[in-house]
């Protein structure tokens, strides 16, 4: 049954409390190597334009409540990260274009826009609600926790984890560390190919937390034109689980991971590493993670090579693209991935990059900036004008 429209502007106010607290948790992106506020924008921008009809393909082929079940194993493409995708990208252009085109009026948006975003804040939210074990839309609505994996996950889990000693926990951090850095840059200074789960409850006073990389670059397919690179990780998936004794661990809906205390390494008591082969996970012994920290750091020195001879043009496009490229792990399930064109379109470059070519950001970040500074003094002063704009009643 569809949503009410009543139903739908309680999600974008939650969705609009979401995303604030994680802007007033990071504030807004800075780089020296990419503009990456300005190719944010133009990226949401490409997902406003085409991403319905990118998603109606996809939900032609498989229900949300589908795919949400066979996503809860390990190493999925369909996580909390790529959860959010699905409103995060499309009602930030959304709040962008209402801002900018129509004063602020959401009333102005065209009808059919209105309907698709009612369409595709409806499927999103069924595909949440089955794919977190809470039940809850979001990683925030759970109370901080990414709890998604079924039991056999998690049993798999549990009997290939290995003792350690702090010297294990340093050597295993440090290589997990590099292949952070290399799947960061390779996707323009993102975090698409991580996303972190937890916190299980394991024994006694022990948490277990679990950090997944996916669309490394291993010599078969590259993720982007960009990530084929001389340096070759030894799989194009990781997953990395650790036992932590003391410690809290919270989390957000882009898949960011708070330890605290941060510096945990001797509070580690149990690793368990693997990746997929043939769509089976295979563990991994500890001291392969060393192969991996090297490839990935000779990686990411090619690739900032390879992006520091580019001009602002072709940084923006290229991070534009690894933004719309996220949609690839919906449209690969369902097999019509080579069926549509991930560059960006002509109609948004024709109409977008003149602007972001001399400006860092969109007009309605000042829309963002203000309601971020309310939400640290007054934290329930903007439900009557969510940041992402409600539907019209």
């Amino acid at each position: 049954m569809p949503m009410r429209v009543s139903e739908i502007n309680e999600q974008i106010a939650h969705l609009s409390n979401v995303f604030l607290n994680i802007v007033t948790q990071r504030t807004l992106l800075e780089s020296k190597l990419f503009p990456v506020n300005a190719y944010i924008c133009v990226g949401f921008y490409q997902t406003y334009h085409h991403l319905y009809d990118v998603m109606k393909r996809v939900w032609s082929r498989i229900t949300p409540e589908e795919l949400a079940a066979r996503s809860k194993f390990l190493l999925s493409p369909i996580q909390a990260l790529s959860v959010s995708y699905l409103w995060l990208y499309y009602s930030l252009a959304r709040m962008g274009t209402i801002y900018n085109k129509y004063g602020g009026d959401p009333s102005k948006e065209p009808p059919e826009k209105r309907e698709q975003w009612r369409w595709m804040l409806e499927h999103w939210y069924r595909l949440a609600t089955n794919y977190f074990n809470t039940g809850k839309p979001t990683v925030a609505a759970s109370g901080g926790v990414n709890l998604a994996l079924n039991e056999d996950a998690l049993i798999w889990v549990m009997e290939n984890l290995q003792p350690v000693g702090e010297n294990q926990v340093v050597k295993a951090r440090r290589a997990i560390g590099s292949v952070d850095l290399y799947a960061f840059i390779d996707e323009c200074e993102a975090r698409a190919k991580i996303v972190n789960h937890g916190p299980y409850p394991f024994g006694e006073n022990e948490i277990l937390v679990i950090s997944e990389y996916t669309n490394l670059y291993d010599g078969r397919r590259p993720w982007h034109p960009w990530s084929a690179t001389e340096a070759k990780l030894p799989s194009s998936t990781l997953g990395v689980a650790m036992t932590i004794r003391g410690a809290r661990a919270t989390f957000n809906d882009i898949g960011t991971m708070i330890v605290e205390p941060g510096d945990y390494s001797r509070l580690v008591t149990r690793i368990a590493a693997y990746t997929r082969r043939n769509d089976t996970i295979m563990p991994l012994q500890l001291d392969e993670l060393s192969a991996y920290g090297e490839a990935a750091e000779a990686a990411q020195m090619e690739l900032y090579m390879r992006f520091a001879e580019m001009d602002r043009r072709q940084l923006l496009l290229a991070g534009a693209e690894a933004y719309w490229r996220c949609f690839v792990r919906y449209t690969d399930i369902v097999g019509v991935t080579g069926e549509i064109d991930w560059e960006i379109s002509r109609e948004v470059q024709e109409e977008y990059l003149p602007y972001f070519m001399t400006h860092d950001e969109d007009p309605a970040f000042t829309r963002i900036k203000m309601k971020a500074v309310k939400m640290k003094v007054l934290p329930f002063l903007g439900e009557r004008d969510p940041v992402l704009y409600y539907l019209p009643e």
